[in-house]
């Protein structure tokens, strides 16, 4: 059981983590320089990391009704995260997962999935885990229904600070209740994702997470995007069928930005993304060291022939996020006790992604950054390359 909050010891505590909370000259001048350049430059992408890696993509097949399918997927990861600070320890994840399931399509605007996903981490005799995988998707108009396995993590389109990146190895499959509308100019996607389930004879208390995407185009032509992004998300766990003392949460995070790319002749592409975010917190009773929180997250971006350089600023005060990647919150999740109410960060990304076969993708990522309040750098490192396959086993026609 966690640990109930006590404001009292918080606040003595305080007196010895507090920090400035004025930013230092060089923060200044980096979020002119990125202002400028977002003035200047900007490209059409869901979010900021370009992450096709993750992102688990099917539709209807124009003709296929009532063909059956078999689609495999393996997935191998590795990514150390080498975190020294008090608001997240470094960890590695390295390991496989593999998915096999059976597509059919009954009708011309119906999809059918049912099968497994396994993941293995290195070191380990047996697996992590083993769960089924279903989905019913109906379609209509621009209009996708996903009920069962969601088109989730990534393919949500969230910044970082909002959902966590890693949730794309730690929960492949997401399940709940999707819709997603697409349009030449408009992009909306609204989820309910549901962790954990209560019934009246069990003691545990029901965990969810529901959210939305959008991104509404304002310019597109071969050359520039412009495009206004909203996302939000609403993390609960409580319940009312026993009486387990665990305190309830209500959280909600809400980001708001604009997004600009430029496309060169040369292919080279250069994008800048800037997002402003707000924390808060519902609960009955508030177990972490801060109700609200803002937070600003800036990104200017370069890259050509799958190469991308990517510069970031996040300046974050009393901000915090259940579902977010935890290196951006002022308090460690695990730990309410170990905080820092400013955080002020610059970060370099190295990325390469390259499809080394028509199936099969490969993507590299180093990720330094320097923590101005910590004083120190510290950096991340991840390899992923991923496999998929679909073969047609023929027709399964329905009486």
């Amino acid at each position: 059981m966690r640990q109930k909050f006590n404001a009292t010891k918080f606040n003595n505590r305080s007196k010895f983590l507090h920090l400035t909370i004025e930013s230092m000259d060089i923060s200044k001048h980096y979020s002119r320089l990125l202002t400028l350049c977002f003035i200047l430059f900007g490209t059409n992408a869901s979010a900021q990391l370009r992450n096709s890696i993750f992102e688990q993509e099917d539709s209807l097949t124009r003709g296929d009704t009532q063909t059956l399918r078999l689609h495999t997927e393996l997935f191998n990861y590795y990514r150390n995260t080498e975190y020294f600070d008090l608001i997240e320890k470094g960890q590695t994840l390295f390991g496989s997962m593999f998915q096999a399931h059976l597509s059919y399509q009954p009708h011309n605007n119906v999809l059918l999935k049912a099968g497994f996903q396994t993941r293995q981490d290195f070191g380990s005799t047996g697996f992590i885990a083993v769960q089924p995988v279903f989905c019913i998707s109906f379609f209509k108009h621009k209009w996708r229904y996903n009920f069962g396995m969601l088109q989730g993590s990534t393919n949500y389109g969230f910044v970082e600070p909002m959902y966590n990146i890693d949730r794309a190895i730690t929960h492949r499959v997401e399940n709940g209740i999707q819709g997603i509308y697409k349009s030449r100019v408009f992009y909306f996607n609204n989820f309910l994702v549901w962790h954990e389930p209560t019934y009246r004879t069990s003691l545990n208390q029901e965990r969810f997470t529901t959210g939305f995407t959008a991104d509404r185009t304002l310019l597109k032509s071969n050359k520039v995007s412009i495009s206004l992004p909203f996302q939000g998300t609403l993390a609960h766990r409580g319940g009312q069928l026993n009486g387990n003392p665990t305190p309830i949460y209500s959280r909600v995070n809400t980001a708001i930005g604009l997004k600009m790319g430029v496309h060169f002749s040369n292919n080279l592409n250069i994008r800048t993304e800037h997002y402003w975010l707000h924390s808060a917190d519902f609960s009955p009773n508030i177990t972490q060291p801060y109700k609200n929180g803002n937070a600003s997250w800036h990104t200017l971006s370069f890259s050509k022939k799958g190469f991308e350089l990517m510069l970031n600023y996040w300046a974050g005060r009393e901000y915090q996020s259940p579902v977010g990647t935890q290196i951006y919150n002022n308090y460690n999740f695990y730990n309410v006790y170990e905080f820092r109410r400013v955080r002020h960060m610059f970060m370099s990304r190295i990325m390469y992604t390259q499809a080394l076969h028509r199936n099969l993708l490969l993507d590299l990522r180093l990720e330094p950054f320097y923590d101005q309040e910590y004083g120190r750098f510290q950096y991340s490192y991840s390899a992923y390359i991923r496999i998929n396959l679909s073969t047609r086993l023929g027709k399964l026609k329905m009486e």
